[in-house]
């Protein structure tokens, strides 16, 4: 075990599991932006429609399309994105739960996963509106700034777990 600011003890097996979501989170939302990239480039971004019931959350209207061209390439995105709420919601819940007492870590976590939900209604909205390059710039930004966030977390619970020190708090 060791000992931390304020008293607090920490044992380096207690925060293996915040360690994997928080480090999970910052990795995949780096490659979520870059399958993002791809989807722009590649012009697959309305392949599962552009506007109406048919197209978000559903691709084409059916909720598991024929995988094939523009459309696995959305698709992969899509589901992708899955994997990023999964780690981002992850790490909160770990936060909340067994390291309330760690301010920095709470906070980030849960900006994390509330710029994670505004940005999936992004994504929603720049399919709805058939790529309109304001909101999807919007999207850029914000998937940015969920990278930035994510990214300081990662190196914060970092801090945390290998200094006998509270760093950031």
């Amino acid at each position: 075990m060791r000992r931390f600011g304020c008293g607090a003890m920490a044992s380096p097996r207690g925060t293996v599991g915040l360690r994997i979501l928080a480090y999970g989170s910052a990795l995949s939302t780096y490659v979520l932006i870059v399958i993002g990239g791809y989807v722009v480039f590649s012009g697959s971004g309305v392949a599962c429609g552009s506007s109406g019931p048919d197209s978000w959350p559903l691709c084409n209207g059916q909720a598991l399309p024929t995988l094939s061209g523009p459309v696995l390439v959305e698709w992969t995105h899509r589901l992708f994105t899955l994997v990023v709420g999964l780690f981002v919601l992850g790490t909160t819940v770990i936060a909340w739960s067994r390291h309330r007492q760690e301010k920095r870590i709470l906070q980030l976590s849960t900006i994390s996963s509330l710029v994670l939900l505004g940005q999936i209604l992004l994504g929603m909205a720049t399919v709805k509106t058939g790529l309109d390059p304001l909101v999807s710039t919007a999207h850029l930004a914000v998937a940015s700034a969920l990278l930035a966030v994510v990214m300081l977390n990662a190196i914060t619970v970092r801090r945390f777990t290998t200094s006998s020190d509270l760093v950031l708090r």
